[in-house]
């Protein structure tokens, strides 16, 4: 992965912190009949714990870029998993009801504050052609966490009672606190957020009207008041939306969304989680209401679709890194397609088999979509604005779900109205396949934007952005740092056909240390440098093998003479890297200085459209970095 042990041990913590925060979302489920009992309150009252939880984090949610520019990334993982340590163990003392919802408002607070620093950073520390990987484990953890979650939570409350939850989160965050405060590391250098008051007004009220107002929309209790508040959470939002587009330093920069390929991302992302989180209430409302089972047989019936679900979107990061993202989109989104049609023809006595069987489908086709889809919108974003991005998505994200949920539910209590003459229960099953539809007709949405607008080609407007963005900080009159910028516009470079005597001479004549391979049509195919031809000359007692091709054998009953001779007849491919670390050329200098720093390389080939344009060295750079700077011969002096 190019990560150091540091990276690595940082990673490690803050996916841990990411297991509990995501899995207390789910645990609590299964529990809210007991606490009812042990507490007295209805179902209406109870109900409050996982609604609270998720307004109060969507509405901290905003917030999180003032808090990666305001504290240090130590300081915020270990504040807010305090805090949610603090709000676990409050709630698992609660001697009533209003100290247990305390509790979890406390570990909403902490969660909204901490998770999206946690992703910003782990998308930082991976390298960009890695961050497929990163976005696959951070997938495998939020999808594989919610999974275990109601079947853990179950028997914990059979078998102990529903404290246990909160015991055991207490001491496992505590025990993560207490491992942080012994290895963590402060990482990056964010940029300061001005705290603007009148933003944290209308983003807070704003979202408590828009998402209060959608989660109660479809219980058609008081319904003018519920519409009246949607109607002004989304006013109050625009005016927010209006407020951070005008002020010289945003408290979440919503302008990044002028970016055409975050843009596209962020849209299908929103209309997938809407059709996604509607599904997962209709689907147990189906299974139990519609076929007759219980809510075991329910929660085992998705749980395939969760763990292969969460499984997939691993591996899709990792073959996003290979592959790039549309060989991975369009066929996530064939399957997802395949689940969802699949899941509108069910029948009234469909059979739980094929209920799982088609919603396991959607969920393995949604996974191979989306990882590589989110990675291409933020890999497309300049690395200073990734933690407004985060918080752009997951805001948008908390709207589409609760959106999804009232759309879905409020569909499928319409079959009353459209057909008043069948009994009860085919009413019900005829508002769960309109539901069923509705949700097909929102992911064939989605699709369609992802064949339009889904593209590997490279994004020039992104890359323009990115070069504007990288300008110095001096205010010098001076072209921007980018990689085009510093790169060697002449390159020297050999034919995928030539002999490596040739390109022993052309390395010689030239005075460098490696030279690209190319193509006819001059695509980039490879890479050759002089520790390739070093690793085969020297005297060695076994095969040489290159980190990415196994190499010609030779042996070392032979003289030096003849390894020389044997070298030169080669082919050029018979001893290139195939697999070569290449930079943009709209990409900025510090990314490619984090390129040449972690895999310890002396030259980078500068591609656009797989073409080789040019080659970077840190020769270069420092003559980039001397120029724009003012830095000419006679300051130097």
């Amino acid at each position: 992965m190019g990560l150091t042990r540091t990276q690595k041990v940082m990673v490690v913590v803050f996916l841990a912190g990411t297991v509990f925060a995501v899995l207390n979302q789910t645990l609590l489920s299964p529990a809210l009949p007991a606490i009812m009992a042990d507490t007295g309150v209805d179902a209406t009252t109870v109900q409050w714990l996982t609604s609270g939880y998720s307004l109060t984090e969507a509405v901290v949610i905003p917030f999180a870029a003032y808090f990666i520019g305001r504290f240090s990334t130590r300081q915020l993982f270990l504040g807010g998993m305090t805090l949610f340590t603090l709000g676990s163990l409050c709630a698992a003392l609660a001697p009533s009801f209003p100290v247990l919802l305390l509790g979890r408002v406390l570990q909403a607070v902490g969660t909204g504050a901490v998770m999206p620093m946690v992703f910003t950073v782990i998308l930082l520390i991976f390298p960009r052609e890695k961050r497929g990987s990163a976005m696959g484990i951070i997938s495998l953890v939020i999808g594989f966490a919610p999974a275990i979650g109601p079947s853990l939570s179950g028997l914990l409350v059979d078998s102990v009672g529903w404290r246990a939850l909160f015991i055991i989160v207490t001491v496992l965050s505590a025990l993560i606190v207490v491992v942080g405060f012994a290895v963590l590391k402060n990482y990056g250098d964010f940029k300061r957020v001005t705290f603007d008051p009148p933003s944290v007004a209308l983003t807070t009220i704003g979202l408590v009207c828009l998402l209060y107002g959608l989660s109660t929309f479809s219980s058609k209790s008081n319904l003018p008041l519920t519409i009246g508040l949607i109607v002004v959470g989304a006013a109050l939002m625009a005016v927010y939306v209006r407020r951070q587009l005008k002020l010289e330093t945003p408290m979440l920069q919503v302008g990044i969304l002028r970016t055409r390929r975050y843009a596209t991302a962020v849209i299908v992302i929103v209309i997938v989680q809407a059709a996604l989180m509607g599904t997962g209430v209709i689907i147990p409302l189906f299974i139990q209401g519609t076929l007759g089972n219980s809510a075991t047989v329910s929660g085992v019936a998705m749980l395939p679709g969760a763990v292969l679900g969460a499984l997939m979107s691993f591996i899709a990061g990792r073959l996003f890194d290979r592959y790039g993202v549309r060989k991975l989109a369009i066929p996530g989104g064939v399957l997802t397609l395949a689940g969802a049609f699949g899941m509108a023809a069910l029948g009234i006595d469909a059979s739980i088999l094929s209920v799982a069987a088609v919603y396991t489908v959607m969920v393995v086709g949604l996974q191979t979509m989306m990882t590589p889809l989110n990675t291409w919108g933020v890999n497309s974003l300049d690395n200073s604005v990734i933690q407004h991005a985060q918080g752009v998505s997951n805001t948008l994200n908390q709207i589409a779900g609760a959106f999804g949920t009232a759309l879905l539910v409020s569909i499928s209590a319409l079959s009353p109205m459209l057909a008043p003459q069948a009994g009860a229960l085919e009413q019900q099953y005829l508002g769960q396949h309109l539901a069923f539809c509705v949700m097909t007709a929102l992911l064939v949405v989605a699709f369609v934007v992802v064949c339009a607008l889904v593209s590997d080609k490279p994004d020039r407007k992104a890359s323009k952005d990115r070069a504007g963005a990288a300008r110095t900080a001096s205010g010098v009159a001076a072209d921007p740092l980018t990689v085009g910028y510093a790169m060697d516009r002449s390159p020297v470079s050999v034919p995928s056909d030539a002999p490596m005597r040739e390109v022993v001479r052309v390395m010689a004549e030239s005075d460098t240390s490696g030279v690209p391979v190319v193509d006819s049509s001059g695509i980039l195919v490879g890479f050759v440098s002089d520790g390739d031809v070093a690793s085969y000359l020297g005297k060695n007692e076994l095969s040489f093998f290159d980190p990415s091709l196994t190499l010609v054998r030779f042996s070392d009953e032979g003289d030096f003479v003849d390894r020389l001779d044997d070298l030169l007849d080669l082919g050029v491919m018979n001893v290139a890297t195939r697999r070569v670390v290449t930079v943009e050329a709209g990409d900025s200098i510090d990314d490619a200085c984090h390129v040449l720093a972690e895999k310890r390389i002396k030259k980078v080939p500068v591609v656009q459209d797989g073409k080789l344009v040019g080659t970077l060295s840190r020769r270069n750079i420092i003559h980039a970095i001397a120029d724009a700077r003012g830095l000419g011969a006679a300051e130097r002096a």
